[in-house]
């Protein structure tokens, strides 16, 4: 009987095609890795990331740029750019001095705000110092208070770490939101631009992921001496 000997060469013709690719498709390449295929019609982006940052603000990669950004639109009484620099979700709180004690208030539109006097938010062009780049530094000058002075002059950046440590809200007043929101908004905060002249504080945040932006989350009134 010549079964063996015929099953013996079926299980050689076998074996050969396995060991060209195990998968047993002499066509695909055997490769550890994907395919590439090139195609003239790529994917289209995602239009709800799309959605997460606004494409009229240009590409930053330090808060200079959205300084640059707010002293522009503060100076022209730009309400619109200023407004894209508003954090798209905690929006912009602004923390006075009211009454002895804090007044935070919660502002969703600048050209509609008002402060406690009564007057918009592009008043503070006047109190603004020639800033075109902030310096960085590892700390921001401390104030002697009461005289208010600054242990050096300029307009800096830090990391914010003591703004989102300052506990002013058992003393604050609340308006246009609630304090869970800006507390919130507080702990959002990441650098800190601080000019000595009025002892203004301004707060950003980054949004999430590679591309985030910076944006403008607290501004802090209270002068050198008001906290």
């Amino acid at each position: 009987m010549q079964f063996p000997a015929l099953l013996l060469v079926l299980a050689l013709l076998l074996t050969g095609c396995d060991a060209k690719n195990p998968n047993g498709m002499p066509d695909q390449p055997t490769g550890t890795g994907p395919v590439k295929i090139a195609s003239d019609h790529p994917p289209k982006p995602d239009s709800a990331a799309a959605k997460t940052e606004n494409p009229v603000l240009p590409a930053d990669t330090s808060v200079t740029g959205a300084w640059l950004l707010l002293d522009g639109a503060l100076r022209s009484h730009d309400g619109r750019s200023l407004n894209l620099l508003l954090d798209p979700e905690y929006g912009l709180w602004l923390l006075e001095t009211a009454d002895g004690g804090p007044l935070v208030t919660r502002v969703a539109d600048v050209l509609a705000f008002r402060d406690q006097r009564g007057q918009p938010l592009f008043v503070l062009d006047k109190k603004l110092m020639t800033c075109a780049a902030p310096r960085a530094v590892a700390a921001l000058p401390v104030s002697a208070c009461p005289a208010g002075t600054f242990a050096e002059a300029g307009c800096f950046h830090a990391p914010a770490t003591a703004f989102r440590a300052d506990d002013f809200w058992g003393r604050a007043t609340v308006r246009g939101g609630t304090r869970p929101q800006g507390q919130a908004a507080q702990g959002r905060a990441m650098r800190t631009v601080l000019q000595t002249r009025s002892g203004y504080r301004f707060h950003f945040s980054k949004s999430a992921g590679a591309g985030g932006r910076w944006r403008l989350v607290f501004i802090d009134l209270r002068g050198a001496c008001g906290r």
